[in-house]
């Protein structure tokens, strides 16, 4: 039986039901399938549609690593399922995987790589190793509604010059979020040209962006970065289609001698410390709007606690958060929860001081004892350091805010 890798990318092929029905009909033609999700904005896409069992999301791999890691257990035939915004936004999102895959130390002529861009029903041959064209025939006869694209020649989306580097972003379209490993660090203008943006680095810092405008204080929330190999992409929303239902996915703490409670500042962590085989989270603290509505969107799922620092600045990444008001937070907390609105500029500032007084400089904290009791404690001592600077509270006890 020939094996087959399903690299499933993003929630839209989840949520409109068609990486189930890729599934379904390549396991029905009697191929052996492994499928894992590459990245992390899929996940609750997944749990949403009850496809765990069918979809690996345990891996927490960027698209390029999956190929390697599929590889390195004799899965050479990788197909990607992808349901794109637009057609150029799908083929940069093969175009980068493969290169990544390259740039990295995967060898391409061990890979057959073929994209299933749902967007515009292409069948994309990215590459295709010697010997395996009967079994592409075979995609194509099974697939026959999706055209046949022959891909562009891979093009660098970097360059240097006089000690800084340009990477493109193409595909974009006006007032789009440019989002750099989960933080939303700029806008894309109305005066972009080609559907175009680039990004400038300097010495691992960001400084510039040509067609759009940057996000000044979300940049100071970023490490060093490498623009050539960093994750990044453009959205209006990070999920633009919605699930056939909301999904609670139960605990990850059966069996866990500890209990924690752990600080973000972003999303792209929360998975994997969700999954950490050592201790249950039981708290999360977040800091910035946009991470406090998405963290809660998906903590909800799990029936974990959150405090989130938020001081209405919103970006609107996810579909519910318009202006930023806290009332819009309502239908993103989980139980037992609160969110604290701040002065304006000032959630970085609090967030700062409850990492250092609370989880002692730390992204995690274990807990000991009574867990509802250092909740209680937790809420206190965070409301205290807000102190002049709380404007209201949001609290999914009593859905009200104060």
């Amino acid at each position: 039986m020939t094996r087959l890798g399903l690299l499933v990318h993003g929630p839209e092929a989840v949520d409109e039901g068609e990486v189930e029905r890729a599934f379904v009909t390549l396991q029905g033609h009697g191929f052996e399938l492994e499928a894992a999700l590459g990245g992390i904005s899929g996940k609750t896409a997944v749990i949403d549609a009850g496809l765990q069992h069918m979809i690996d999301i345990t891996k927490d791999m960027r698209p390029s690593e999956v190929l390697g890691d599929f590889l390195s257990h004799g899965i050479d035939f990788v197909i990607l399922v992808n349901h794109a915004k637009t057609d150029e936004s799908g083929l940069r999102l093969g175009e980068g995987i493969l290169g990544n895959f390259v740039r990295t130390g995967g060898r391409p002529e061990e890979l057959s790589f073929v994209q299933l861009e749902y967007c515009n029903r292409r069948c994309i041959r990215w590459l295709l190793k010697p010997g395996d064209d009967a079994l592409y025939g075979e995609l194509r006869e099974l697939f026959s509604e999706f055209t046949e694209l022959v891909p562009p020649k891979r093009e660098s989306r970097c360059r240097r010059s006089a000690g800084l580097v340009y990477r493109e972003i193409r595909g974009v379209e006006p007032g789009e979020k440019i989002v750099l490993n989960g933080v939303i660090i700029g806008t894309v203008s109305r005066d972009c040209r080609d559907s175009c943006v680039t990004l400038i680095a300097k010495e691992g810092r960001v400084v510039g962006l040509e067609g759009g405008v940057l996000i000044e204080h979300n940049l100071a929330k970023l490490p060093p970065v490498d623009l050539e190999d960093e994750l990044i992409k453009s959205a209006f929303v990070i999920r633009r289609t919605a699930p056939k239902q909301v999904e609670c996915a139960g605990t990850f703490g059966t069996g866990k001698r500890k209990k924690k409670a752990c600080f973000l500042c972003t999303v792209e962590k929360l998975f994997p410390k969700l999954e950490d085989a050592d201790a249950t989270v039981e708290i999360v603290v977040t800091v910035g709007d946009d991470t406090t509505s998405i963290a809660g969107d998906i903590l909800k799922r799990f029936g974990v606690r959150l405090i989130g620092l938020t001081d209405g600045d919103a970006d609107g990444l996810i579909t519910g958060i318009e202006r930023g008001d806290l009332e819009e937070y309502t239908k993103f907390l989980p139980e037992g929860s609160m969110i604290i609105r701040l002065q304006s500029e000032t959630d970085d500032v609090i967030g700062e001081q409850v990492k250092s007084a609370i989880f002692n400089g730390r992204d995690e904290l274990e807990l000991q004892g009574d867990v509802d009791q250092q909740f209680e404690v937790m809420k206190r001592r965070i409301l205290e350091l807000a102190g002049d600077k709380l404007v209201g509270v949001l609290s999914s006890e009593s859905r009200d805010a104060e």
